[in-house]
């Protein structure tokens, strides 16, 4: 195995990672301010960083090789002596802006699934009129107030 060549694959694997955890941010920002004009802006940039995420899977595959199935502490605990620190390093900041983005994630939907309890709960929660043009109250389903159109 080419460790060097690994290291300074794994620099540009960990760059696009930073990149994404950056941009995650960013989104979580946008999405506790409300912001959907941006959130939806934004999908394009998302969309990108997944595909260049998944360009570097198969470049990673591609330069592991035959150890294309070994997970990267594997990698680090049978590199040379003179490799195992950098791509410890490697490893463990990957690592961590992994489980940040996933933490984010995780998050964000926590968010947005609350949001959509609310307004499913406001919408129930309208005024309609029936049929001979009173004002009722009450929980209110789609299909109800379709039928009363």
């Amino acid at each position: 195995m080419d460790y060097k060549a690994l290291i300074v694959f794994f620099d540009e694997y960990n760059a696009n990672y930073k990149s994404f955890l950056k941009f995650e941010y960013s989104k979580m920002d946008m999405l506790n301010k409300g912001d959907i004009e941006k959130l939806t802006a934004s999908l394009s940039s998302e969309q990108a960083f997944i595909m260049k995420s998944n360009s570097l899977e198969k470049q990673r595959l591609t330069l592991l090789g035959k150890d294309n199935e070994k997970n990267f502490e594997q990698i680090v605990n049978e590199a040379p002596e003179e490799y195992k620190e950098r791509l410890d390093e490697q490893r463990k900041s990957l690592s961590e802006m992994i489980y940040k983005i996933k933490e984010l994630n995780d998050t964000a939907n926590i968010i947005v699934s609350e949001r959509l309890k609310k307004i499913r709960s406001a919408v129930g929660e309208l005024e309609t009129y029936n049929g001979s043009g009173a004002v009722q109250k009450g929980s209110v389903s789609g299909s109800k107030i379709l039928n009363n159109a």
